[in-house]
């Protein structure tokens, strides 16, 4: 399929394939309503803006919910019909698994008391030089203060922006190219079960929580004191953001799904499926963006760089899973669309 909503179909008894219209994108069908949608979208846009500034920065799950479908609601012109057909088919599916996602990985989180600390602390050691300093302990010693710098409050929008960018993703591949928007959500949805096995399978402690464990030889807490510098940034400067029942509930809360870090594996998930699409400024924005997501967790005490790590190889495997899965049922439509063969004559 294409950025048109085309496909190429090899039909039978053709030597070259044939180009056969498929339903037409949702920002085509927006096209009718071209003055209206206009007007929607700069309206949410201006209302958006207004209310961050009023009561924060959204980042629960059903607030940038409401925000995404008003968002489709304005790409189709205000269709309501083609607004309600396109979320029910296209939508529904991955709302319904992230908002399980957020529910289940509260039920499946490891307690505080068991969750692992040590391997990934000794694995990010080695990584290092073997030595007893981990890129965090070195990066909060030389530019962490309890006043935030200016590069602290960059931080702070660089890790928010993971809240967002899934769902602004999506959004825009929805309304442009159905088949990479499909591909991106299964991915996603992909990747997004796999981390939460692991969260469940394997609890691990970040290192902002290590700081405050006791290391068993020689009594001293494993880390020196590590702040979650996003954290401090936004209570320090008064910035408010909103959050859902599921986040603000402790009952939900996991603070030991540290491996993978989810917040790595999205920005790599975008740049794998958007590698053989963008030109170089694209491509190297993705990689700069990679690298300032990466720099935050680690220096923000949120996670350490093997967390990092961990996360970019499964949004590698989520890739090459749901692609092998499409292949393999493209191809299987394509042989059931294939005429049967003709016997062959018998012999004379």
């Amino acid at each position: 399929m294409t950025d048109r909503g085309v496909t190429d179909v090899l039909r039978p008894g053709t030597a070259a394939p044939q180009v056969v219209a498929t339903r037409p994108t949702p920002w085509e069908v927006g096209r009718r309503y071209a003055t209206r949608r206009t007007r929607l979208l700069v309206g949410l846009g201006v209302l958006f803006t207004a209310v961050c500034l009023l009561f924060g920065f959204p980042t629960g799950r059903e607030v940038i919910t409401l925000w995404v479908l008003a968002l489709l609601f304005a790409v189709v012109g205000g269709d309501v019909r083609a607004w309600r057909t396109t979320v029910v088919r296209d939508w529904l599916p991955l709302l319904v698994v992230l908002f399980a996602y957020d529910l289940l990985r509260g039920f499946a989180k490891g307690s505080v008391s068991r969750a692992h600390v040590l391997p990934q602390l000794r694995a990010e050691e080695w990584l290092f030089g073997g030595g007893r300093v981990t890129p965090t302990e070195w990066l909060q010693e030389r530019l962490y203060s309890c006043i935030p710098s200016w590069y602290d409050y960059l931080a702070v929008p660089v890790y928010m922006s993971h809240f967002v960018v899934p769902m602004a993703v999506a959004a825009g591949l929805w309304a442009t190219s159905y088949a990479r928007f499909k591909e991106f959500v299964w991915s996603l949805v992909t990747l997004t079960a796999m981390t939460l096995l692991t969260y469940a399978a394997f609890p691990a402690v970040p290192p902002w929580m290590a700081s405050q464990r006791l290391d068993p030889e020689t009594g001293q807490t494993l880390l020196p004191y590590t702040e979650r510098v996003p954290s401090h940034v936004l209570e320090v400067s008064g910035v408010e953001t909103i959050h859902n029942a599921v986040q603000r509930g402790e009952a939900y809360a996991n603070p030991v799904a540290a491996i993978p870090s989810l917040h790595s594996a999205v920005p790599m998930l975008v740049l794998l499926l958007a590698w053989p699409y963008c030109r170089r400024l694209g491509r190297t924005l993705l990689v700069v963006y990679i690298a300032a997501m990466t720099f935050t967790l680690v220096y923000g005490g949120e996670h350490y760089v093997v967390d990092a790590v961990i996360g970019w190889a499964y949004a590698a495997l989520a890739v090459v899973l749901v692609r092998r899965v499409r292949a393999r049922r493209a191809r299987a439509a394509v042989a059931g669309a294939e005429p049967p063969r003709a016997p062959a004559p018998a012999p004379v």
